[in-house]
């Protein structure tokens, strides 16, 4: 059974690692980040839920797992790091179209305004 604990984290660290380089990317504009990265990132942090909540347990009784425990979290913690800075982007990016949306709409009154002029 604990084989097959530590494959699975071993299997999500190895998942992460992708997907975090990917959000990297997407912070410095070279990917996008949409839906499919974040239900990636939720069908695989998904997955560590059930040994999360039992990791205390599972680090006294089996410290061979410690390891693969650790990664884990500190890819984890990076990942909360990205994602926060990601939302940052993505509500900064919301705020410029929404601008560029009012802007479009006053040139759009504008020019029919000087139609209906001329």
């Amino acid at each position: 059974m604990i084989e097959s604990i530590q494959s699975k984290i071993g299997r999500v660290n190895e998942t992460l690692r992708p997907l975090i380089a990917d959000s990297r990317l997407a912070l410095k504009g070279e990917r996008g980040f949409g839906v499919e990265m974040v239900r990636a990132l939720a069908a695989v942090i998904g997955e560590m839920d059930p040994i999360m909540s039992n990791a205390r347990e599972f680090r006294s009784n089996h410290p061979e797992i410690a390891r693969d425990l650790d990664v884990y979290v500190e890819q984890a913690t990076d990942l909360k790091t990205l994602l926060e800075q990601l939302r940052v982007m993505l509500l900064a990016r919301r705020t410029e179209l929404d601008n560029s949306r009012a802007h479009m709409q006053a040139v759009t009154r504008w020019a029919n305004a000087f139609q209906s002029t001329r």
